[in-house]
């Protein structure tokens, strides 16, 4: 049955990989179609497409009050109903002039799904330098606008579209081996920090992330207020990469030592950091204070993953073990793990590490994701991630040589982090970091993967155990439960 594009919208998202309030009731609050990539008519389009343009959905969740309110992004394209066969990404059709642009009935397409679609929003980026704008009114209009910045000249080389089919919190599309262009699902207002980190750093030789070739925002008005969020970046891809997550996973799987490009990328992560606090500000923050941020995060835990609660005592005792001193923040990437470094290789730089999505959290506001934090959380998301990826069954024979491989990787990284041994004081820190993490990692696995919180729990118990005790390196990796297959949260 046909209907507004509305009568589709929830259902589509409710049913997409990247919507963030699953098992929640959802009510939908309203739809705002933006400025047309490609309008219908449009010399641009390719036959069969009858215009491409963003539309935004808000929606509540009245779980919580007062309801949490999310603005998710539909990238969709309009193709005549009829055919044999609806193509990928069909979403069902509609008659909704003020989206479609037409009183006809139509097809709606996720227009990532769509390669004849993905070109024409690229062929919009590359013509960058001025609004998308459907109505003659002074900006925000209506529809409002959507504006392209172009940083780079695109490559002269074949730029054939294509998805990638991975779990993401957005949608990527890859532009032949050379760019690939992520498009923000669950969009929080004002700048990204994944393209303000990119556009500061990716001119820095040395600094280890992917050049920004562009980005498109947009501006609206919703109910009187004027709002702006970005809604796409394009950069660099490196062909033949190997994420960290897949490599260190098969190096320890075969018993191959990964201590020497953990320590690679340690350093990277290093270069990244001190690239950060040059380009953004930086602050000093109480200790109490961020130790009492854990410890009322551990007691929401504790409610909410009963399993964490006898070992509540021990892990505060880390929390609060160096609360009488000043730590150094600054802006980090804010959800570092082995899936976010890339392993590449090429003629001029020989093999080396590449930091990818700085978006930081995706499950976090973005007004939370831009507040400035220690490194040592960083830190400790690689180290957590690399126990992740030396996970094996319970009673698994070869889970003593996992616990040494990846206490040796774990070493490596923060020695090379560190560029020496790191300071007493500093692992304090380090360490209610790694317990801030795992109690966070208990918590996603008791609500998505019950059958893997042994592993998150076991470092938990370990590091309960292990309170007071100053000559504290890092927990062992021993671990229950099945063997991972990937990130908890890769991106």
């Amino acid at each position: 049955m046909t209907g507004l594009f509305a009568d589709l919208a929830v259902a589509a998202l409710t049913g997409a990989r990247w919507y963030a309030g699953k098992g929640r009731p959802v009510r939908l609050v309203g739809i705002a179609p933006l400025a047309w990539t490609a309008a219908p008519g449009d010399a641009a389009l390719p036959a069969g497409l009858r215009g491409v343009r963003p539309v935004l959905v808000t929606v509540a969740h009245d779980d919580v009050d007062p309801p949490d309110i999310d603005i998710y992004q539909f990238l969709v394209t309009f193709r005549p109903t009829g055919g044999q066969d609806d193509p990928a990404g069909a979403l069902g059709t509609c008659r909704d002039p003020d989206v479609t642009g037409s009183g006809e009935e139509v097809l709606v397409v996720d227009a990532t799904r769509d390669p004849e679609a993905m070109r024409v929003a690229l062929q919009a980026l590359a013509r960058a330098g001025g609004d998308r704008r459907d109505a003659p009114p002074s900006p925000p209009a209506r529809t409002g606008t959507v504006h392209d910045h172009l940083l780079f000249p695109l490559p002269q080389v074949d730029l054939t579209p294509h998805p990638f089919e991975g779990q993401q919190s957005n949608s990527s599309v890859f532009f032949g081996d050379h760019l690939v262009l992520k498009v923000f699902r669950r969009l929080g207002i004002g700048r990204n920090p994944d393209i303000a980190v990119h556009a500061a750093l990716s001119r820095e030789a040395g600094v280890g992330v992917a050049r920004l070739y562009g980005w498109a925002d947009a501006q609206w008005v919703d109910d009187g207020t004027e709002l702006s969020a970005d809604l796409a970046m394009l950069v660099e891809r490196f062909p033949g990469a190997r994420d960290g997550w897949d490599l260190a996973g098969s190096r320890c799987r075969a018993g191959e030592d990964f201590s020497t490009e953990a320590a690679e990328l340690g350093a990277a992560l290093r270069r990244v950091h001190a690239g950060l606090a040059a380009r953004f500000p930086t602050a000093t923050e109480p200790a109490s204070r961020v130790a009492a941020a854990m410890v009322a995060r551990l007691e929401r835990a504790c409610r909410m993953a009963p399993e964490l609660a006898p070992y509540a005592p021990g892990l505060t005792d880390i929390l609060t073990a160096s609360t009488d001193r000043q730590l150094p923040i600054q802006h980090i990437h804010g959800d570092f793990h082995l899936g976010q470094a890339l392993r590449v290789s090429d003629a001029q730089d020989g093999t080396h590490w590449r930091i990818i999505d700085f978006e930081g959290e995706p499950m976090v506001p973005l007004a939370e994701r831009w507040r400035p934090d220690s490194p040592w959380r960083d830190v400790a998301g690689l180290i957590r991630s690399i126990r992740y990826a030396s996970s094996a069954p319970a009673g698994d024979s070869d889970a003593p040589a996992r616990e040494a491989w990846a206490h040796r990787a774990q070493q490596a990284f923060l020695a090379a982090y560190c560029d020496g041994a790191p300071d007493p004081d500093d692992l304090d820190v380090l360490r209610a970091y790694i317990v801030d993490k795992a109690v966070y990692e208990v918590v996603y696995e008791v609500r998505n993967r019950p059958a893997w919180a042994g592993i998150p729990l076991r470092a938990v118990a370990e590091l309960a155990g292990s309170r007071g005790d100053r000559d504290f390196q890092l927990p062992s990796t021993r671990r229950d439960g099945p063997t991972p297959t990937g990130e908890e949260n890769q991106d």
